[in-house]
């Protein structure tokens, strides 16, 4: 049912657009995606059953739309569907629902307001990361983008500033954004490990990025600074003996980027300091835990159909316990559950305008961000596993 109706409005919303077509009304636009992936892994289980044969439930179907009733003013949204192993179910869910106002100053200065549910400026993929199209990859370095807390990093409900200002032959964007992170289950399988009786609510956050590139974006250089507190609900069953208090994350990403007509090379270092020992309990004195992350990643473009990428990336949960020892000897989990370093070989095809293929080969080593969902045995799990993608993308 919950199928039927996605796709019924997204029928409706094409068939709008057509209409608005036809009647030669410009300020409307309306648009969307359909993207199916094929996951196989040797060990561990990754957006579904991927061990014990090849795996569909790797999927995503969307519908956006953009009004502009003024030359500095429009409204947008998108309306996802998300097909993500145990994950994400594929409930229609709304990634970003706004009102953007711009003022310019002069002939290249500008700086505006969205409100609403507004896209996270985290990065350099974080805004463009929910559109296959506009990712390198089929999947992004997970050590920083991560898709087991996709909601709480893609969107939040609140304002967001913004302004562009020229410098020389140089450019640089300023974004921030505050307001309530999305809730989700999802943050509590990635802090907690579980999904717990208790939920989190009344979330706030600021996120500010900080981006210096040249004017034809040869290179580009940002920083990204933000603080999130999650506020914790215990449940009725009071696991862990934890009780109401905040969960505190300070994130910090560094981002460089150089490109050329056939290559570019990028690379992003993340430090975030957790705080969990306002909750007591289990974390009352074990409750903080610095995560460092990092990626290099290359990509070589043979012509403008054809890219080839590659990838290490990095992650440690603990960058105090970087082997994972500590955390294995004092609460019992495997050691290669506190890291993950993941080689990954790509290739690209943009078959025409709307079509586009990609194929990916990710031998890791570490399960730091395996998805929980999909592995509830960690007694099952393994250090070193390969995963083969495959991954074909429509929009219209």
């Amino acid at each position: 049912m919950k199928y039927t109706r996605l796709l019924s409005l997204c029928c409706l919303l094409c068939f709008s657009g057509r209409l608005l077509a036809e009647q030669d009304v410009s300020e409307w636009y309306v648009g969307g995606f359909i993207t199916q992936g094929l996951v196989a892994t040797d060990n561990n289980n990754y957006a579904g059953n991927s061990s014990e044969g090849i795996s569909a439930d790797f999927r995503e179907l969307a519908v956006y739309a953009t009004w502009r009733p003024l030359s500095n003013m429009h409204f947008s949204g998108q309306i996802m569907s998300r097909t993500y192993g145990n994950v994400d179910d594929g409930a229609p869910q709304l990634d970003y629902l706004l009102a953007d106002y711009s003022f310019s100053v002069g002939s290249f200065n500008e700086f505006g307001l969205r409100v609403g549910r507004v896209k996270i400026p985290y990065g350099f993929y974080n805004e463009t990361r929910d559109v296959s199209f506009t990712r390198p990859s089929i999947v992004l370095p997970q050590s920083i983008y991560f898709d087991v807390v996709r909601e709480i990093q893609l969107s939040a409900d609140g304002v967001m500033a913004y302004g562009y200002f020229p410098i020389s032959d140089m450019r640089i964007d300023v974004d921030l954004v505050i307001g309530k992170p999305r809730e989700s289950d999802q943050a509590e399988y990635a802090y907690f490990r579980s999904n717990y009786s208790g939920s989190f609510t009344d979330s706030h956050g600021v996120m500010s990025r900080v981006m210096l590139a040249d004017d034809t974006e040869t290179w580009r250089l940002g920083i990204t600074l933000g603080r999130y507190d999650l506020r914790y609900q215990p449940g009725s069953l009071g696991e862990l003996g934890l009780g109401e208090g905040d969960v505190n994350f300070d994130v910090a990403v560094a981002s460089g980027e150089y490109n050329t007509e056939s290559w570019s090379v990028a690379a992003e270092y993340m430090v975030v300091s957790v705080d969990r020992s306002d909750l007591g309990g289990f974390f009352e004195f074990n409750g903080k835990n610095t995560v460092e992350a990092y990626y290099l990643q290359a990509m070589y473009r043979f012509n403008q159909d054809w890219d080839l990428l590659i990838r290490r990336d990095v992650f440690y949960l603990d960058k105090n316990d970087r082997s994972g020892l500590k955390a294995e000897q004092l609460i019992g989990v495997p050691a290669h559950s506190m890291w993950a370093k993941d080689y990954t070989i790509g290739l690209g095809w943009q078959a025409s305008q709307n079509i586009s293929f990609r194929a990916e080969w990710h031998y890791v080593q570490g399960t730091g961000w395996l998805p929980v969902q999909d592995n509830p045995d960690i007694g099952s799990i393994k250090k070193n596993w390969n995963m083969y993608l495959l991954q074909a993308t429509y929009r219209f």
